[in-house]
């Protein structure tokens, strides 16, 4: 429409509502022509179904227990006026619908109450922990207070709690900042491409080198290390390093007063 009006030079002059007799035109002039176009069929047509991660066994236990739950039944009739029984779902009453059976909120299906227990123990089969659960359930099913629920359960589990004290996160050491550049350096070696690299990096300007490394022997890394310190000066303290070059750090240390020659 914009393209075929681009012909036209519009001069747009104001009126009055009360000027106007013919004010809402579009809304009075609709089309008698109500049937759906290809498009619109084509996306009522959409099967969720089939892009639900579940088991085509599960979901014919889903489909079987929804027809049992009264919750459901009603739930599937009333999807806009919900009475009291169904109040956990009035949240999200927008965005329920039903397919083959089966409740949907969006594209997850709505798991009955007899199935819950079944679900929460699928769902915590590896114990990925928390986090890791709640990842996996929200990806395609759903029921009210199902975080707090699967929260509980793992919990309660005593495998991820046996092992929940030998898995605690290992506080950040934190480094002083030096005074000038080049006093404390940070040294880890990375692969890319099939090719070793030695990395240098500087703790006072973030600045750092990278060097290809021929070898991961300790000669050749201790070479590499000269270079750089030539340019920049030889650190206050012994370099920080990953474990990858600890096995080199008794040789390193050993060369540290010679490093710049």
């Amino acid at each position: 429409m914009l393209l075929r009006a681009q012909k036209y030079d519009v001069n747009l002059e104001y009126r009055p509502g009360r000027n106007v007799e013919i004010a809402d035109t579009l809304s009075r002039a609709f089309l008698t022509d109500v049937k759906p176009t290809e498009f619109e069929a084509s996306v009522e047509s959409i099967n969720m179904l089939q892009f639900l991660p579940i088991a085509s066994n599960r979901l014919g236990d889903i489909q079987h227990h929804t027809a049992q739950d009264r919750v459901l039944v009603k739930l599937k009739v009333l999807q806009k006026s919900v009475p009291e029984s169904l109040v956990a779902y009035f949240d999200v009453r927008d965005e329920l619908s039903v397919q083959n059976g089966i409740v949907f909120k969006g594209n997850r299906a709505v798991i009955p109450q007899n199935l819950r227990k079944d679900m929460l123990e699928r769902i915590h089969a590896s114990h990925i922990g928390i986090e890791g659960c709640l990842r996996r359930a929200r990806e395609s099913v759903y029921w009210p207070r199902m975080n707090s629920e699967v929260k509980d359960f793992i919990e309660k589990c005593e495998t991820c709690r046996c092992y929940d004290q030998h898995q605690r996160k290992e506080p950040i050491e934190q480094h002083d900042v030096p005074l000038r550049a080049w006093a404390k350096v940070g040294l880890d070696i990375f692969t890319f491409e099939d090719k070793n690299y030695l990395i240098a990096s500087d703790y006072y300007s973030n600045f750092f080198e990278i060097d290809l490394l021929e070898s991961t022997k300790s000669k050749t890394v201790i070479n590499k290390l000269r270079s750089q310190f030539a340019r920049h000066g030889i650190p206050d303290t012994f370099p920080i390093m990953d474990r990858n070059l600890h096995p080199r750090s008794s040789e390193i240390s050993r060369n540290d007063g010679s490093l710049s020659t």
